[in-house]
């Protein structure tokens, strides 16, 4: 029995898939959900699903955090932004990401609700969070 595995932004429905096993990164650590997987809900970690259809084929989704909702075989990540490795090379999507990172950090800051200690830390989170992806 696969599991149903939905990844929604506010925006759209990123995917809708059957997967044999979903792996994210949660905050307390990555998790792998197999068919049968008790309910559960968890904060998501920026970081990726990585969907294991049965055929063999593998999916991966970029995501922001957000939460995960595990039940009955359905598997509900809300995210604020995902990106579908599929589309874009990993440097393209790396790129991205490192992009609308700072673009919403900059946009932050113009509304005054950030000051400069704050920004300059989230800009180094930001550059540890590439380099890990990178070197996975």
């Amino acid at each position: 029995m696969p599991i149903r595995v939905e990844i929604v932004t506010p925006n759209r429905v990123i995917c809708s898939e059957e997967a044999v096993s979903l792996v994210v990164d949660t905050a307390m650590g990555e998790i792998e959900i197999l068919p049968m997987h008790r309910p559960l809900i968890a904060l998501l970690e920026v970081g990726s699903a990585r969907l294991r259809m049965a055929n063999g084929a593998q999916k991966t989704v970029a995501i922001s955090s957000g939460i995960l909702k595990l039940e009955h075989d359905r598997a509900i990540l809300v995210v604020e932004e995902a990106v579908s490795m599929g589309k874009l090379p990993l440097a393209s999507s790396v790129e991205e990401a490192r992009r609308l990172a700072q673009n919403a950090l900059k946009t932050t800051v113009v509304q005054g609700n950030l000051e400069q200690g704050e920004l300059e830390c989230l800009e180094a989170k930001i550059r540890s969070e590439l380099a890990k992806k990178l070197t996975k």
